[in-house]
């Protein structure tokens, strides 16, 4: 019986990639068209502001005395984890910007499909945080600090919102295997290395 090598899981990717006759890798996956109302350009522009913005103001929070880098559990585990997550945002907006129109599927799947689910998470910790900073103020008294911890946490917050929004009007059109086929951009590639997929 012969051996099933076909590649399962994170990895299901690869089987899209096949060796011709010279030992190159080809692409044979489907590919996907950018088709938002918004113009691509713009629309990557705004994710990067976003996107960045969300982690110079998480970044600047941690600079604050008090619930910043405080103690407090209830503000700092959140905290952490949102910073933690607008890093992946950043680096999602990043992948998906540095692969040309159109996507190859699976980076469609590891970049447009996962990054509404990776600024839900910012988005949601940073909401934790403000609201654990609100706590700790009416706990422990109002400084300045702690007032600009929690208005931070609230941008950071705010910037995911529209930021899911924007990739709401980012549409994605598969194309026909005719269309997308282009021997001089599939042929001599490499297989990319399994450590990439996320």
């Amino acid at each position: 019986m012969a051996k099933d090598t076909k590649k399962r899981g994170r990895r299901a990717y690869l089987n899209d990639f096949e060796r011709d006759l010279t030992g190159s890798y080809r692409y044979r996956g489907s590919h996907y068209r950018y088709a938002g109302s918004l113009p691509r350009s713009r629309a990557l522009a705004g994710l990067w502001g976003l996107s960045l913005g969300t982690l110079a103001a998480l970044l600047a929070a941690g600079m604050m005395d008090g619930p910043g880098l405080g103690r407090c559990f209830y503000v700092i585990i959140p905290y952490a984890a949102a910073f933690v997550a607008s890093i992946s945002v950043v680096y999602t907006v990043g992948r998906l910007s540095f692969n040309e129109d159109p996507l190859r599927e699976y980076v469609l799947e590891q970049t447009v499909r996962k990054l509404p689910v990776r600024s839900a998470v910012t988005l949601a910790f940073s909401a934790l945080s403000a609201a654990g900073g609100v706590v700790y103020l009416a706990l422990n008294g109002l400084n300045w600090q702690r007032a600009v911890f929690v208005a931070l946490c609230a941008a950071a917050l705010a910037a995911q919102v529209i930021l899911r929004r924007l990739t709401g009007r980012m549409d994605w059109q598969k194309l026909e295997e005719t269309a997308c086929r282009n021997p001089e951009e599939s042929a001599g590639e490499s297989a990319p290395e399994e450590k990439n997929a996320d």
